[in-house]
């Protein structure tokens, strides 16, 4: 219930005369997105911005000749993008008389356990970035716009990123949006070798090496397939090599198809991506900045840890954190998007 406050009134269970057993519904999802990002730690006293610039560079040296100057190299900012600072908070109450007369210490405890709001939160925002890559905001479950455009002002995921310091464009969106399989990898991996563009419109290499899907079972058992069978996975030949084996890590994010609320959303659940994170800014450059880590709330009037109504005799539990994510670029992160239902 929205906020709780453990009150015999509200919870006469804890303290009546039957016996009884509880079970505590904690089945949690494992915070996964943090390898995909750049890990940012932000200071107290450094504001609650942080902006994040591309810088590019010519690529090749050019000849040359005898008596003549060198050819000077081309540099620029490319463009960029600016984190903001959320703050969230999670606090729970609990009457004197429910401290006291509660026949069921243990299940209190685990109600004013708060580790999981925060490490929750984050880690449904920063897969978001995923979930809604397709546009450049989204309202989150507070009501809040945020904004998750790139810098070159559009969408995570789309057929033509323009350059900055050429009139060509790149595409990270695999062509015809294919559910996973051997034939979509390998026209993202075309993606891969052909669109990773520096703003000069000169070609880069990234090391592609994560697979990531939501938990769609049909998605996941054939990216399995596809990486971890002994053979080729279009071939009836056992002994035909896969040449795809151990190539990529599967990745799965249990908040990819979820609404802004994080309810399931069916019509996501065969999004994948093919990704080169893990890499520092030579991978796909989004952050994860960390102002405030999830922690319990340290002011407290009383020796258990807790705020204190000294005339309500009210025990308040409360955790904390301060974060933000952002992509600067769709680089390193290409997206084969299905429509299902």
């Amino acid at each position: 219930m929205e906020g709780t406050l453990l009150h015999t009134v509200t919870f006469p269970e804890f303290v009546d005369l039957v016996r009884k057993s509880f079970v505590y519904n904690n089945q949690m999802a494992v915070p996964m997105t943090r390898q995909l990002f750049i890990y940012e730690p932000i200071g107290k006293g450094n504001g609650n911005t942080k902006r994040f610039d591309e810088v590019d560079v010519q690529t090749f040296g050019r000849r040359k000749r005898e008596g003549e100057k060198a050819k000077k190299a081309s540099t620029g900012i490319g463009y960029n993008v600016t984190m903001t600072k959320k703050r969230i908070a999670t606090e729970i109450d609990i009457t004197q008389e429910m401290r006291d007369e509660n026949r069921h210490s243990e299940v209190g405890s685990l109600i004013t356990n708060l580790g999981h709001f925060c490490p929750q939160r984050i880690e449904l925002d920063g897969t978001h970035l995923l979930t809604f890559c397709n546009a450049t905001a989204y309202t989150d479950m507070d009501g809040d716009s945020n904004n998750i455009a790139v810098g070159d002002g559009g969408a995570l995921v789309q057929t033509a990123h323009p350059l900055k310091f050429s009139t060509g464009t790149w595409s990270n969106r695999v062509t015809g949006d294919p559910v996973f399989g051997q034939a979509g990898l390998e026209l993202a991996e075309q993606l891969a070798t052909t669109n990773i563009l520096s703003n000069f419109g000169e070609k880069r290499v990234m090391r592609f090496n994560k697979i990531v899907t939501g938990e769609d079972p049909n998605t996941t058992n054939a990216v399995k397939r596809v990486l971890q069978s002994t053979a080729d996975v279009d071939q009836a030949n056992s002994g035909v090599l896969n040449v795809n084996q151990n190539k990529y890590e599967l990745v799965v994010l249990p908040y990819l198809n979820t609404t802004a609320t994080g309810d399931p959303d069916s019509t996501k659940r065969k999004w994948w991506f093919l990704m080169a994170v893990g890499q520092g800014t030579n991978g796909w450059q989004a952050y994860y900045g960390e102002w405030e880590a999830p922690h319990m709330k340290s002011v407290s009037l009383d020796e258990n840890g807790a705020n204190h109504d000294y005339s309500a005799d009210v025990w308040t539990f409360g955790t904390r954190a301060g974060y933000g994510h952002r992509a600067a670029t769709g680089r390193g992160c290409i997206g084969s998007l299905p429509t299902t239902s």
